[in-house]
């Protein structure tokens, strides 16, 4: 019964994150942290090695429910590095679950952090644009709100699934005044704010950032409207790996997201992401500071002290099981 409760925890909580049920980048590293760490408290392994294997195998599933995930990615890195310790079954056990612990509370401190020099960098916006929803853009704007320095936010529908929605059910409800908009009512929209605010689930080597499809198109307009876009996320959407040439997946969704209907000769393209040049963004706020795109990267990759082999790709990592 129990090993049924420890496959069951990985398997509900990855086919929720592909169901969109969780989703944004910091709700699904909590959900997949979550879920290992109670799959290894419950786990019937007879030996460390089995456990390894167990784990392995797990995050392997969670890692592929959503492929432009660098958070979860680190995450699994940071875990499967403490899963490593020479340590008897039971030690290592308990090893495991206090790196999941430990980990999350060290992300939600960050998440305060975030949310505290956010608030403060954009100040003097009292009206932002946001598009689909982010956890860590909504911190940052109930933290303005409780400052006094939030007017109003325009928010978008983000078509196919409404994450935008979620965006203003949740800024409402803590008694933020809210527009809604279609999203092709961007361009129209985007030179009644002070600044474009927007989450990513990627930071590349290059300074680009990967966010919900649409997100570049708005840039562009904010752009040509002398709107500066700032990316909230934190540093942990850094992925190492395409420091080394590797290119960050885009996922593509299914195409009864867009259309039920299937009709002869009609392809649907449904990509959940776009990328975002550098050139674009006028600042990444994280846990570090306020930071151009480059000068983020350039302090990863030495706070990383980057080494090819272990951070080229987590899936190579995994697949020795």
């Amino acid at each position: 019964m129990l090993m049924r409760a420890n496959k069951n925890i990985v398997k509900e909580t990855a086919e929720k994150i592909r169901r969109l049920e969780i989703q944004g980048s910091s709700k699904v590293r909590k959900a997949v942290v979550n879920a290992l760490r109670i799959s290894v408290e419950k786990s019937r392994a007879k030996s460390a090695e089995e456990l390894r294997k167990e784990l392995k195998k797990n995050m392997l599933l969670l890692a592929n429910a959503r492929p432009t995930e660098p958070e979860t990615r680190t995450a699994l890195r940071i875990i499967l590095r403490a899963a490593q310790k020479e340590l008897a079954l039971e030690e290592l056990k308990k090893e495991i679950i206090k790196a999941c612990i430990e980990y999350e509370k060290n992300r939600e401190k960050a998440l305060q952090t975030i949310a505290e020099i956010g608030s403060e960098a954009l100040k003097d916006c009292s009206t932002i644009f946001t598009h689909c929803h982010s956890h860590t853009v909504e911190a940052i704007l109930k933290s303005m709100h409780e400052k006094g320095y939030l007017q109003e936010v325009i928010c978008t529908e983000t078509r196919p699934r409404y994450q935008g929605r979620i965006t203003a059910r949740n800024l409402t409800k803590a008694g933020i005044a809210c527009t809604m908009i279609v999203d092709s009512a961007a361009r129209m929209f985007i030179g009644k704010a002070d600044a474009f605010l927007t989450g990513c689930d990627a930071i590349l080597a290059s300074g680009a950032i990967v966010n919900k499809i649409g997100t570049s198109l708005i840039s562009l307009a904010a752009k040509k409207a002398n709107v500066p876009h700032y990316v909230a996320s934190s540093s942990h959407c850094f992925d190492p790996a395409t420091c080394y040439g590797k290119e960050e997946p885009i996922e593509e969704r299914p195409a009864n997201e867009i259309w039920e209907k299937r009709l002869r000769n009609l392809r649907i393209r449904n990509p959940a992401f776009d990328v975002t040049e550098a050139e674009l963004v006028k600042a990444i706020i994280c846990e570090k500071g306020v930071l151009k795109p480059k000068r983020f990267v350039r302090l990863m990759v030495k706070e990383l002290a980057l080494d090819k082999k272990p951070y080229v790709s987590l899936i190579d990592m995994l697949r020795d099981v």
